[in-house]
């Protein structure tokens, strides 16, 4: 029922004791994120100090489903990203892509990142921004 963005995901493997109980407290309920979460995760391990080791995360993350791109995700991130600019409220592209895929899945969006909470998004999309 809910669709991760890499903010709430790598605070989780930071140890971020917000993130690491909403995800407890959501643990036996659907977890899913796109491939693009998955690879901005990846980066953050890749880019970190000390040595890579990304079979952690695939360990620290197997509780989590990453789901296929369809190609009407793209089209409902982009009908997404045209509202929220006629709100003034625009996303990154990246940001924009991630929402449009939680609301193509009809899932909830969870993050850390506060520019997830805009008033257009969340009249469109249920969010939980941490």
């Amino acid at each position: 029922m809910t669709l991760y963005d890499s903010s709430i995901l790598i605070d989780y493997l930071n140890g971020d004791g917000d993130a690491l109980d909403y995800i407890e407290d959501h643990i036996y309920e659907r977890a899913v994120t796109v491939p693009l979460v998955k690879f901005e995760v990846y980066q953050g391990e890749v880019f970190k100090n000390g040595p890579t080791d990304l079979r952690s995360v695939d360990n620290a993350l197997k509780w989590l489903t990453v789901v296929d791109e369809t190609p009407k995700m793209s089209r409902t991130a982009a009908e997404l990203q045209d509202h929220l600019r006629k709100m003034g409220e625009p996303l990154t592209a990246r940001d924009a892509y991630i929402a449009g895929a939680a609301k193509e899945l009809n899932e909830r969006l969870a993050a850390t990142d506060s520019d997830f909470d805009a008033e257009g998004l969340r009249g469109i999309l249920e969010t939980d921004v941490i």
